[in-house]
């Protein structure tokens, strides 16, 4: 249920940088590890949208894959959050990527 909570402050942080004019487009990028659910935050925003803006927006989630440094040097994507290193079988690691739930862009149509 926190998705509602993440879509309402997506929502008005993109109605208020679209100036007043007519919003038609959000695309986002929502990381494996950001724990936000991209069905159910697209579903919230499409539900705040139309009552905002009286209209549809279109709304694309783009996954963002999770990706990690190890202390041995390599940088990879786990088929699986709890596989180990590939390089050197260890656990020692820094998430680089994936956490993020962001406004990639948005698209406003001209008045």
């Amino acid at each position: 249920m926190h998705e509602y909570g993440v879509a309402l402050e997506i929502a008005e942080t993109a109605l208020k940088n679209a100036g007043g004019r007519r919003l038609s487009k959000v695309l986002l990028r929502i990381g494996d590890l950001s724990g936000v659910f991209a069905e159910s935050l697209t579903m919230y925003l499409d539900l705040i949208f139309r009552e905002k803006q009286k209209e549809p927006v279109t709304i694309v989630a783009e996954k963002v894959p999770a990706r990690f440094k190890c202390a041995c040097g390599a940088a990879y994507s786990p088929d699986k959050i709890f596989d180990p290193c590939p390089s050197c079988g260890g656990f020692d690691r820094t998430v680089i990527d994936g956490k993020e739930c962001s406004i990639e862009s948005i698209e406003i149509e001209d008045a």
